[in-house]
């Protein structure tokens, strides 16, 4: 059976008609579903439209000059800071998910979301030629068990 009869209770031309756009099947014999490719721009459209003047891209999330690197081990932030900022009045809190920033001349804080959990106790924060860099040690994929003990 081909993409289009092997199941006969989908209408694709509904599906196509929601959607928008026509699906891609690619090659014959091929369903949309051995290739995914198009579903990331299908998205980043949606988010364009429902959200008009946001821009749907991940790495602009907390604004311009914030860069986020991750190595097997870490994971590091680094915030270019303006000339009239001042890098000691600034404070950094992180979470295993995110990282706030406060002390701007603006009053506003700043929330980086990081791309993978992490362990906030090894936060270490430094600043060097107007660049503030957070390096972060990434959760282990091998959580320990901790014993609770019961009480009686």
């Amino acid at each position: 059976m081909s993409g289009f009869n092997r199941h006969p209770w989908l209408k694709w031309e509904q599906i196509e008609k929601f959607l928008g756009q026509k699906l891609p099947f690619g090659e014959k014999g091929q369903t949309f579903l051995d290739n995914m490719s198009w579903v990331e721009g299908y998205v980043q459209d949606m988010l364009k439209k429902a959200m008009p003047g946001m821009d749907a891209s991940v790495s602009s999330q907390a604004g311009a000059g914030v860069e986020t690197f991750e190595t097997h081990e870490h994971v590091i932030i680094k915030l270019k800071l303006a000339k009239e900022e001042d890098p000691r009045a600034m404070q950094v809190f992180v979470k295993s998910n995110q990282i706030k920033l406060t002390g701007f001349l603006s009053g506003k804080n700043r929330i980086v979301k990081l791309p993978s959990l992490v362990l906030p106790r090894t936060a270490r924060v430094s600043c060097k030629q107007r660049v503030l860099e957070i390096k972060v040690r990434k959760r282990g994929l091998k959580e320990n068990y901790v014993e609770a003990f019961i009480r009686f």
